[in-house]
């Protein structure tokens, strides 16, 4: 509008003037009657302006712009779960009808861990599973084309411990040494994590048993005294503790694992290009579910006993971190350096192509 109006009084500065008297007053009243008329032409033209910048405005929403035309592809996924507090943004989807709101049913399908993951997306099982980003780099570097479709959590104290039975006698990282340690997989971001916290204590890998077993049944065979210790995630690490069976050793993600960003949502490179509505569709639910536990984590909490076996008594004590919405390369380098220095990987991740954002 500044411009216009520059521009009007511009056009009326170069009219010719003319003498005093009659002349003045009729070319007076014939500019009054050309700026007039400019200025209805102008009003044309702006009103025109602001509906097409409206209209820009309206498509360049980030939701209607990654919004793809059309119906989902798959009306029906699956999508791989590991029953942790890490995979709560799709069960708050789930329980806010989030999915439905897009057109999709999603049928969670619980994965013992990101080794289990990995596999049932490659053979086609399931549709999206959770894994942890490590897992996601070691199966690219394999051969594999994974994509990260989505964030699902950032990892807080408390939320992934080593933990021994109450009764044990070992109380410090270091009497591990040639026990017995559950953990959900051999391969992935926990193991790693474990292997940390024994360096710290002077130990290294092959110094103790590691057995995969989920996480479950990793109480119970603490309980039993067939493991010694095991690598607990949340509401698990809560469950023992509540029930005076288990005690903490260590916490997991301490050091250089500190606030890491753990788990995402893959899929295969060749499923995302067959279906990008549906991928576009899930990804909103699910960053709708996240943004609602960014301001109310209670709701993390509320539904893991629709999941888990934890108790609503319990839910009070569950550790629980956050539910980023954006992918954050930084934090997903931070990662595959973690990888590549406990020898997970043996090359550089390429994180930039690993990853697809949208939704």
């Amino acid at each position: 509008m500044i411009w216009l109006r520059q521009q009007l009084s511009r056009i009326a500065d170069d009219m010719p003037e003319r003498d005093l008297g009659a002349k003045t007053i009729a070319i007076h009243q014939r500019r009054r009657r050309n700026l007039m008329t400019l200025t209805a032409v102008a009003m044309v033209v702006v009103t025109v302006l602001a509906a097409t910048v409206g209209v820009r405005a309206l498509s360049s929403d980030p939701r209607a712009a990654t919004r793809p035309a059309g119906l989902p592809e798959r009306s029906v996924i699956k999508v791989g779960v590991v029953p942790t507090v890490e995979s709560a943004p799709v069960f708050v989807a789930l329980a806010k009808g989030y999915f439905k709101e897009e057109g999709l049913t999603v049928e969670p399908v619980i994965v013992t861990g990101p080794t289990d993951a990995v596999h049932r997306v490659d053979s086609g099982a399931l549709d999206l599973a959770q894994t942890d980003y490590a897992m996601a780099f070691a199966a690219n570097e394999a051969g594999k084309q994974f994509k990260i479709v989505s964030s699902m959590y950032q990892a807080a104290q408390g939320s992934f411990a080593v933990v021994v039975n109450a009764k044990s006698k070992i109380r410090t990282a270091a009497g591990l040494k040639r026990k017995t340690i559950a953990v959900p997989n051999i391969l992935g971001l926990g193991s790693l994590a474990l292997t940390a916290v024994l360096e710290r204590a002077g130990l290294r890998l092959r110094d103790v048993v590691v057995v995969e077993w989920p996480y479950p049944q990793m109480l119970n065979l603490m309980d039993k005294g067939q493991v010694d210790a095991a690598l607990l995630a949340e509401p698990y690490i809560t469950m023992g503790r509540a029930n005076s069976g288990t005690r903490i050793l260590e916490d997991a993600m301490s050091g250089e694992f500190a606030d890491l960003h753990t788990a995402g949502m893959t899929a295969t490179g060749q499923w995302t290009r067959q279906n990008p509505r549906t991928l576009a569709a899930f990804q909103r639910a699910l960053a709708k579910a996240q943004r609602l536990l960014a301001g109310d984590p209670q709701q993390a909490r509320d539904v893991l006993p629709g999941y888990t076996r934890i108790a609503r008594a319990q839910l009070a004590g569950v550790a629980v971190g956050s539910y980023p919405v954006k992918l954050d390369l930084s934090e997903l380098q931070r990662v595959a350096d973690l990888a590549r220095t406990y020898k997970l990987l043996k090359r550089p991740a390429d994180i930039r192509s690993t990853v697809m954002t949208g939704g």
